[in-house]
């Protein structure tokens, strides 16, 4: 009840920012986005909203954190069955029919949500923690698709190699999400989707390294002995978030930031980037710029690949 009380004061939060014409010197794109074969050389990676990413190298295409059947607000207050955009997974997955596998950072709704169809339609693996595989199974990935991990772990997908290493998940309001155990299953409805151990990736493909995660807490740093990246793809969905976001960038060095999980993940893809309320692009612009002069800060849009070379 507590979560549910917090969810709704959220809604009484009016976003400070709209969408990114404002920072517009800061989006990142390549000249004729196409769904044509990758590129020989670098990593082509395609903002899929939320924290969700399409990394693509000459040999290799990995998925993380896919999120296109975004839930209202009030659905998610109320927690309610999640409703299925089941006609976007269908078109999407039918223009990128080759997703060697799929990295998920924790359970929750939106991060693992689509993934049992997207799954389904293309064979991808699915490497995630026991808890988010555990709601995988149970929602209709088969087991043979999936292969559990913990920090620590290093794992080869075809030419990239994925170290997993150690997170933490931010909090809304004081409360961690939906924390768990997993014990409805199949999951019905939105709190079922619960959290696990959160998880981050270091993924070293077509000669770059890139960090991901989905977020983090200022009092709970963690090592990821990591350093240098080529590209940090940090989450900075609430204060809890942002406070980590300064020792998370410290730590890893890295040629470009981004950003990352900082949209309105309740408002449909259709509608375009719209900041979320809890979030504060400029106060992560200022960390960036305090805390790694020398990193290029970096947005993504919707569907529109950059190459990273």
């Amino acid at each position: 009840m507590k979560a549910r009380i917090l969810f709704c004061l959220f809604l009484s939060v009016t976003p400070a920012l709209a969408g990114l014409e404002k920072y517009s010197q800061f989006v990142k794109a390549d000249p004729a986005p196409t769904l044509a074969a990758p590129p020989r050389h670098g990593v082509r990676i395609t903002y899929l909203g939320t924290n969700g990413y399409l990394i693509e190298s000459r040999d290799t295409v990995l998925l993380v954190d896919p999120y296109f059947s975004r839930q209202s607000l009030s659905r998610t207050a109320l927690r309610l069955e999640p409703v299925r955009e089941t006609n976007l997974i269908n078109r999407w997955t039918r223009d990128h029919p080759k997703i060697d596998a799929v990295l998920v950072t924790h359970g929750h709704i939106d991060h693992l949500y689509d993934v049992p169809p997207i799954a389904r339609a293309t064979g991808a693996k699915l490497i995630a923690s026991a808890t988010s595989v555990q709601l995988a199974q149970s929602a209709g990935v088969p087991a043979k698709q999936t292969r559990r991990v913990r920090a620590g772990a290093t794992i080869r997908v075809n030419g990239a190699v994925i170290r997993v290493l150690p997170a933490a998940h931010d909090r809304v309001f004081g409360v961690t999400p939906f924390k768990g155990p997993a014990k409805n299953l199949p999951p019905r409805k939105i709190d079922h989707w619960v959290l696990g151990d959160p998880l981050a990736f270091l993924i070293e493909i077509g000669g770059q390294r890139i960090f991901i995660n989905s977020g983090g807490r200022g009092d709970q740093p963690v090592a990821l002995n990591a350093a240098p990246v080529d590209l940090a793809i940090v989450g900075v969905a609430s204060p809890d978030a942002i406070d980590a976001f300064s020792p998370t960038i410290a730590q890893l060095k890295p040629r470009y930031i981004l950003p990352s999980h900082q949209d309105d993940f309740f408002r449909p893809l259709r509608n375009g980037f719209v900041f979320l309320p809890l979030t504060d692009f400029p106060a992560v612009r200022r960390a960036a710029a305090a805390t790694a002069p020398r990193s290029q800060l970096i947005l993504l849009d919707y569907f529109k690949p950059w190459t990273l070379r």
